[in-house]
Order: structure tokens, then sequence, then C-alpha cells
């Protein structure tokens, strides 16, 4: 502001609508004092009408910035898909610069990143995607892949289960549930299989539901007392026997029997 209150600049609109209905009510005063004046009311619909304007500026700025972020996306896109990683990076930089909330962005920009071998950067970049919720689980299983590499596996396991968690893909939970059998996490690895075993069930896909069926009897075997739900077998609680009798694997008769009932 310059001195006097006179805004220093006309694209400083909060402070010139504040100049503006200061003005406003001295000219309403002196309207009272000395009579109306002509321009009076036009003064004060002008103070009223940029005073309006300003209030819808946050939310027209924000919209204009996310469409050029989104253009610099879109253009960085295209630029991969034909070849021209360098014109690709300084289009995804360009639109994480513009809107650094948008998630899509950073994630496209930390996997060009990776690819490069800086995983430092990557990983702050797909951290940065975290934020944005469209783009969160995909940000988690990126990371977990990065620390995986690095041999990082419990941070990595930690980012894989968070994107599980958001959004449950078989081939992201069939990941995990490597892991955990790889850290000998039966209870863990039993219960990703046991989701796997309930999306084979979904899909319909038998080669899945018999591999899922035996994996969960084995790991079932392997887990013993300390999976919560077959330890409920030999428990007062009628709720967690059952429970622990459905989960038990069922056994097949011998092909060429039949079952006779009295």
């Amino acid at each position: 502001m310059r001195r006097g209150g006179k805004p220093g600049s006309l694209f400083d609109l909060h402070a010139l609508c504040s100049w503006l209905v200061q003005s406003s009510r001295k000219v309403e005063r002196l309207d009272h004092e000395r009579g109306p004046r002509p321009g009076g009311a036009t003064w004060c619909g002008w103070a009223l009408a940029l005073a309006v304007a300003s209030a819808a500026l946050p939310a027209r700025a924000e919209s204009f910035v996310r469409r050029l972020a989104e253009r610099a996306l879109e253009r960085g896109i295209a630029q991969e898909a034909r070849g021209d990683i360098a014109q690709a990076l300084t289009s995804y930089d360009e639109a994480v610069r513009t809107d650094t909330t948008l998630g899509a962005a950073a994630l496209r920009l930390g996997g060009l990143r990776e690819r490069m071998g800086d995983r430092a950067e990557a990983e702050l970049l797909y951290g940065q995607a975290l934020s944005a919720p469209e783009t969160s689980a995909d940000a988690y299983y990126a990371r977990a892949l990065l620390r995986a590499a690095q041999q990082r596996r419990r941070e990595a396991t930690s980012d894989l289960a968070e994107s599980v968690a958001l959004s449950p893909r078989a081939e992201r939970l069939r990941v995990l549930a490597g892991w955990y059998v790889e850290a000998r996490s039966w209870p863990a690895a039993l219960a990703s299989w046991r989701a796997l075993a309930a999306n084979a069930e979904t899909t319909g896909n038998a080669a899945d539901q018999r591999e899922a069926r035996l994996t969960v009897a084995a790991l079932s075997w392997l887990a013993s007392d300390t999976d919560p739900v077959m330890a409920g077998a030999t428990s007062n609680d009628w709720v967690r026997r059952s429970l622990a009798r459905a989960a038990r694997p069922a056994k097949r008769e011998p092909q060429g029997a039949r079952k006779l009932t009295p």
C-alpha cells in the first residue's frame, strides 16, 4: 500500500477493495453531512462489485493453476509415449511446480527419476503423491517396490500393506503375501491368502481357487496356534469355534466313494 491508503498495484485486488470500501464509507458520511453528490452511489456500487469479485478470485485462480498443471502433465505423457524422455521430464517437472497437489504428475516424474537411477528424488516424489487421494494407493505401491529394491523390506512391506488397504488389487495382494511368507509372518501371509481365496471365488477362476485353497491349508498348518481364527478351535467361545470350523479346509472324499445316509 502507498502512503495515503491507496493501493500500490491494481493486481492487489484485496487491498484495492479494502481501500474502496473505506472510501465509500467516507463518501456516505459526507453525503449524510452535506447532501448527496453526483457519482456517490456509483462509487459505492463499484466498491461492492469489486469486493464480490475478489471473493471469487481464490477458487478461479486455483482452477486456472490446476488446468495449467494438467496440460503440462498431458504433454509429458505424450512425450514419454514417444520416447522423448528429456522433454517428458521437463513437462512433468513443470506440472509438479505449477500445482504441488497434482499427485499424478508427481507419480509420473518419480517413475522417470527412478528409471534414471535417482532413487532419492523418486522417493520424495512418491511421498508427495501420497497426499492426493486419487494417487495414494499407486504411490504407496511404487515406493514399496523402490524400497524393496534397496533391501528396505520392512518399510516396503508397510507401504505395500497401505496400498492394498486402499486398493485391494489381487496382483498387489499376491506380492504382499509373498513378502509375508519370506519374512515367515505366517498369520499375515495366511490373512493375505484368505483374501486371495475370496477374490478367486468372486472371479470364478478355477486355477486361482485351487492354488489359494492349497496355500491356505499349508499356511494354516504353519501358523498353528498363532492364527487367530484357527486357534479358536479349542476355545470355549462357540463363535470362535464356529469360525475355526468354517475356515478349516474341507476334506474331499475319494473318487468312487459314496456317502451312505441312514
